[in-house]
C-alpha cells in the first residue's frame, strides 16, 4: 500500500502557454476524484472485509440439507393430492427434489432475480461493486445479489443488515455454497426458504395458498405470480391485497413475462410459445387471501372433521397413530409436514354437499344493507360470519337457499338436512355434511345429536332376535297400551303415533318394524331390558346417547373392550358452588363436555361398566323406539353393520398419514372389527327393511336396499301435529347413508312443509327424498354394481308371549289365529259383562266378567312419540 514520504516535495516549475493548457486537459474534476476515491475505499473495504469474513464464515455456512424447519400439515380427500385444509403456525411446505420444480417456476424466478444464474460462480462482482459505489456516493441502497448471495443472506439471518460488510460476507458464503452444492440444490432451497406472502413459506405452500395446486402443476403465469412475491412480503405485488387502484402487481407480472420472452438463449420455442400464450391470457386469478394462512379450510363442510378445536380426526390420530395434535402444527423444528389423507371420497362428498347444502344462514343487515352483529354494529363483507343470524317473523333462522339442486330446495328456508355415508365392511366415512361451515354447529355429529326415533327400532328388533325371538314372533301393537313399568307415571301408556287401535292389534316383529309401532318395541324392552338394547346399539356402532337428568343434558359416551365389555363416561356442564362453571382449558369457554364423574390420573374420564343385570339403567325402556338423541354418523354406522352381514367396522375418518418425505406413518392401533350380530340375524334385518321406503324417486338400477324411516314430534308449544325431526337411514351392500331433516333454529322447533305449515312432514316425505337423491348420486358417481342381499333362514322362535291374555289364550279373531287356526291357544273372546254368551264361549268358561283379553285405555305416549312412516 506504499508508505508516507518524510521529505518535502520540490515545488513545480510554472507552466505557461500551450503546455499549461495541455496539462489542464488531464486534470480531473473534483467530482471524478471523489468517485475514484470512493471506489478505492470500497475496494479496500471489500478486501479487508473479505479477509475477515473468509476466516469467520468460510467453515460456518450451514449447508441446505442441515436446515430444519417446522412445516404445516395438509389434509386431502381419499386418493387426491389436492389440499382441502391446512393446520399450522404458517403454511410451510418444502419441495424435496429439484426435478419437482416446473420450468414455469425456475425460469420465472431467474427472469426476475438472476438471469445468468447458471453461468456465474455465485457472485456478481460488477453488480456488487456498482452497488457499493452507489451506496458510498449517497445513492439508493442497492442489492445486486445473485440467487446464491440472497440465499446465503437468508440462511445466516443477516438480510436485515444493510452494512457494506454484509455484501462481503454474502459473497464469501455464496462462493462457499457453490463449492459444496450444485446450482440446482441452491435454487431448490432458495425457493423452499422464501416467504411468498399470505403466510406461505416455500414455493409448495405458496402454490397451495395462492392457487390450490401442487407446484408441478403451475402454469407460466401462475409461476411468475408466485416468484414475484419473494421481495414483496408486504403484499405490494398481491392483486388481492395491494392498495386499490395500484398497478404494481400487473406491472411487475407483465415485466417478468416480457423478460421471459427475451430469454431466447435459455428457453426453447415451445416454452416461449407457452409464455406468450400466458401473457396474452393476462394475469391469472388467485384465490382469496386467507385470514389465517397456516390454519385454513376448516370453515367448509369438511371442517367438522378437520377443524383444530373439535374436529373428529384429532382423537383418531392420537389413538391410531400415537400423534398428538401439537405434532401436526409445525411450530417447532422438525414437527409437522404431515399429509393426512381423509376417508372422504371426493365424488361422494360432492354429492353430499350438493344434496344437503342450502348455502349459508342468512345474516342480519341494517337499512343500509350492511351486515351487523348482535349489537347492530356493522361488520365487513369479509367478516360476514361475525354478523348476527337473521330471524324471520316466526322466530326461525333461514338459509340463503342458493343451491337449486338441494333435495329440500322447494321447502321452507328454515329446513336443514344432514347426511353421512359409511362404507359397510370398512367403516370408512365416504361423505359427510353437517352444515356449510365446519366451525359452526354440526347437525350430523356429536355436538348436536337428535332423537333417532323409529330408525332405532332395527336395533330393538336385533335385540329381540338375539334373545331368542324371531322376525316371525308376534307382538301386541295395541295403542294406547298400558305397561307395568309405567305404573306411577302421570301417563302409564305408550301410543303408536297416529294409529291408536283401542283394541288388539297383533302383528309379527317384521310388521311391527315396517309399520313403525312403538308399543311392541316397548314390550321388547320390558321383556329383555333397555340396557340390553343399549348394549346391542353399542355393538352395532352407537357410541353416544344423551338424556336429560335433573333438568340438565347429560351425554353418555360408550367404550367397548376387546372382550365385549361395555363401559361409559358421563359428560355435561359442571356448575361450581360459587355459580361459575368449569371451563375448557383450550378455549377458555364453558366446558360443555366436562366429565361429570371426574378424571383418572392419566386425565381420561372415569368410566362405569354397563350393568346388564339392571334392565333400565342408565336409560329407560323408551330407548326401544329412539327417544334418546344420538348422531347421524352413528346411525349410518349401525346400518352399515346390518349391510355388512352383522360385522361392525370402526367408523373412521383417516385413510392414511404420510410424513414430510411421503412415507406412510405406521398405525399403533388397528381399527376395531368384530361380529356385532350373527350374520343370519343381520340378513333377517336386511329383509325386514327391504320394503320400507318413502315417497319420490326410486333407487337406481332396481337394486335391493334396506332402510327405516323415523319421525319425532316437536315441543308442546307447537301443537300435537307438529314434528321436529325426520330420518331415513338405509343401505345397499356397498354404502350406508343416514339422512336427517330438522329446523335450523332449534331441536324442538317444528318441521315446515313447502307451504310453511306443519302437516305432512314425516320421514317418508321429507328425509327419504334427501336419502334417495344422495344414494342415487353416489351410485352414479361410483358405478356400484347391483348386488343382492344374501338369503338366510329366519332365526329364533316365533314366540307369541306378548299377545297372550291373562289366561294364556289368544283371541281367535286376531290376525295370528287367522293364520294359525289350529293353535289351541286361539279361542273366542268372551263378551263384555251383561252380554249374552255364545254356547262355545260358555263351554270354554269364558263368560265370566273379565274374560276378555283386557287392553288399556287413556292416551299419551309415555315420554315421546315415534313415527308413522
Amino acid at each position: 500500500m506504499g508508505r508516507a514520504s518524510v521529505v518535502s516535495a520540490a515545488k513545480p516549475k510554472a507552466v505557461t502557454g500551450p503546455a499549461k493548457r495541455g496539462r489542464k486537459k488531464k486534470r480531473m474534476s473534483k467530482r471524478r476524484r471523489r468517485v475514484y476515491a470512493a471506489l478505492i475505499m470500497a475496494c479496500l473495504m471489500v478486501l479487508g472485509t473479505l479477509t475477515v469474513a473468509g476466516a469467520w464464515f468460510f467453515n460456518d455456512v450451514p449447508p441446505p440439507e442441515d436446515l430444519v424447519f417446522g412445516e404445516s400439515t395438509t389434509f386431502t380427500m381419499a386418493g387426491s393430492e389436492t389440499p382441502i385444509a391446512g393446520y399450522g403456525e404458517f403454511t410451510r411446505k418444502l419441495v424435496d427434489s429439484y426435478d419437482q420444480l416446473p420450468d414455469s417456476v425456475t425460469w420465472s424466478l431467474l427472469a426476475l432475480e438472476d438471469k445468468d444464474y447458471f453461468e456465474h460462480e455465485g457472485v456478481d462482482y460488477k453488480g456488487t461493486m456498482r452497488a457499493l459505489v452507489n451506496n458510498v456516493t449517497g445513492g439508493d441502497t442497492q442489492g445486486a445479489s445473485t440467487i446464491s448471495q440472497q440465499y446465503a443472506g437468508m440462511v445466516s439471518d443477516i438480510r436485515g443488515d444493510i452494512s457494506y460488510g454484509r455484501k462481503a460476507r454474502e459473497a464469501v458464503m455464496a462462493m462457499k455454497l457453490e463449492q459444496d452444492n450444485s446450482k440446482e440444490t441452491i435454487l431448490l432451497h432458495y425457493l423452499n426458504l422464501n416467504f411468498y406472502g399470505r403466510g406461505a413459506y416455500g414455493i409448495e405452500a405458496a402454490s397451495e395458498v395462492w392457487f390450490n395446486k401442487k407446484v408441478e402443476d403451475l402454469s407460466w403465469g401462475e409461476g411468475m405470480m408466485l416468484v414475484m412475491q419473494v421481495k414483496a412480503g408486504d403484499g405490494s405485488f398481491d392483486p388481492r391485497i395491494a392498495e386499490e387502484g395500484s398497478t404494481a402487481p400487473a406491472d411487475r407480472w407483465t415485466h417478468g413475462m416480457n423478460t421471459l420472452l427475451s430469454m431466447t438463449d435459455k428457453l426453447d420455442d415451445e416454452q416461449l410459445a407457452e409464455v406468450q400464450a400466458a401473457l396474452d391470457a393476462g394475469m391469472p386469478e388467485t384465490l382469496e387471501a386467507l385470514q389465517n394462512p397456516g390454519t385454513w379450510g376448516h370453515d367448509t363442510p369438511t371442517g367438522f372433521i378437520t377443524n383444530p378445536t373439535d374436529g373428529y380426526i384429532w382423537d383418531e390420530l392420537e389413538s391410531r397413530y400415537g400423534l398428538t395434535q401439537d405434532k401436526f402444527y409445525g411450530e417447532k423444528e422438525g414437527t409437522g409436514g404431515y399429509t393426512v389423507e381423509l376417508t372422504l371420497d371426493p365424488e361422494i362428498q360432492a354429492q353430499a354437499e350438493l344434496t344437503a347444502g342450502r348455502g349459508d344462514l342468512k345474516r342480519k343487515t341494517n337499512e343500509a344493507g350492511e351486515y351487523v352483529d348482535d349489537d347492530d354494529k356493522p361488520v365487513s363483507e369479509e367478516n360476514r360470519a361475525a354478523a348476527a343470524e337473521y330471524v324471520n317473523e316466526d322466530g326461525y333462522f333461514e338459509f340463503e337457499n342458493d343451491n337449486d339442486q338441494a333435495a329440500l330446495e322447494e321447502y321452507n328456508e328454515s329446513m336443514a338436512s344432514a347426511v353421512v355415508a359409511v362404507e359397510p365392511g370398512t367403516g370408512r366415512v365416504l361423505g359427510y355434511y353437517g352444515g356449510q361451515n365446519g366451525l359452526g354447529i354440526d347437525k350430523a355429529g356429536l355436538e348436536n345429536p337428535h332423537p333417532p326415533s323409529s330408525t332405532f327400532k332395527m336395533i330393538t328388533a336385533a335385540t329381540a332376535i338375539e334373545n331368542g325371538a324371531s322376525i316371525d314372533s308376534w307382538w301386541n301393537a295395541q295403542s294406547p297400551r298400558e305397561f307395568d313399568s309405567l305404573e306411577g307415571f302421570e301417563d302409564p301408556t305408550i301410543s303408536n303415533s297416529g294409529s291408536n287401535t283401542n283394541g288388539a292389534d297383533h302383528m309379527t316383529l317384521t310388521e311391527a318394524v315396517r309399520q313403525s309401532k312403538n308399543t311392541p318395541m316397548y314390550a321388547i324392552a320390558e321383556k329383555w331390558g333397555a340396557t340390553d338394547i343399549v348394549a346391542t346399539a353399542v355393538d352395532m356402532g352407537v357410541r353416544q346417547l344423551t338424556q336429560t337428568e335433573d333438568g340438565k343434558e347429560v351425554t353418555y359416551r360408550f367404550y367397548r373392550a376387546e372382550d365385549g365389555t361395555i363401559t361409559y363416561s358421563r359428560h355435561g356442564i359442571i356448575e361450581n358452588e360459587d355459580g361459575s362453571f368449569v371451563v375448557d382449558e383450550k378455549t377458555g369457554n364453558i366446558d360443555i363436555d366436562a366429565s361429570l364423574d371426574g378424571y383418572e390420573d392419566d386425565g381420561t374420564p372415569i368410566r362405569t361398566e354397563l350393568d346388564l343385570e339392571s334392565k333400565n339403567s342408565p336409560f329407560y325402556y323408551h330407548v326401544s323406539f329412539g327417544q334418546y338423541p344420538t348422531s347421524v354418523a352413528f346411525m349410518a354406522s349401525v346400518y352399515a353393520t346390518i349391510a355388512a352381514d352383522g360385522m361392525y367396522n370402526e367408523t373412521h375418518y383417516v385413510e392414511a398419514v404420510y410424513d414430510r418425505d411421503g412415507n406412510p406413518v405406521p398405525e399403533q392401533r388397528g381399527l376395531e372389527s368384530y361380529p356385532a350380530l350373527d350374520s343370519s340375524v343381520a340378513r333377517n334385518l336386511q329383509w325386514v327393511g327391504s320394503t320400507i321406503t318413502g315417497e319420490g324417486e326410486e333407487i337406481d338400477g332396481d337394486r335391493p336396499l334396506t332402510g327405516k324411516t323415523g319421525t319425532w314430534q316437536a315441543g308442546d308449544d307447537y301443537g300435537d301435529d307438529a314434528n321436529a325431526h325426520t330420518w331415513y337411514v338405509g343401505a345397499i351392500p356397498q354404502l350406508s347413508i343416514a339422512a336427517w331433516v330438522g329446523n335450523a333454529t332449534a331441536e324442538s322447533a317444528p318441521l315446515l312443509n313447502k307451504d310453511g305449515g306443519t302437516d305432512g312432514v314425516y320421514g317418508s316425505k321429507l328425509s327419504y327424498p334427501v336419502w334417495i337423491q344422495f344414494m342415487n348420486g353416489a351410485i352414479e358417481a361410483e358405478g356400484y354394481e347391483v348386488k343382492a342381499w344374501s338369503d338366510a333362514s329366519h332365526q329364533g322362535s316365533p314366540i307369541v308371549d306378548d299377545i297372550l291374555n291373562a289366561e294364556g289364550k289368544i283371541d281367535a279373531s286376531s290376525p295370528y289365529c287367522a293364520l294359525n287356526a289350529g293353535d289351541p291357544k286361539c279361542v273366542a273372546a268372551a263378551p263384555p259383562p251383561g252380554q249374552t254368551c255364545d254356547p262355545m264361549s260358555e263351554f270354554l268358561g269364558l263368560c265370566e266378567p273379565g274374560g276378555n283379553n283386557g287392553g288399556g285405555n287413556g292416551g299419551g305416549n309415555g315420554g315421546g312419540r315415534g313415527d308413522d312412516d
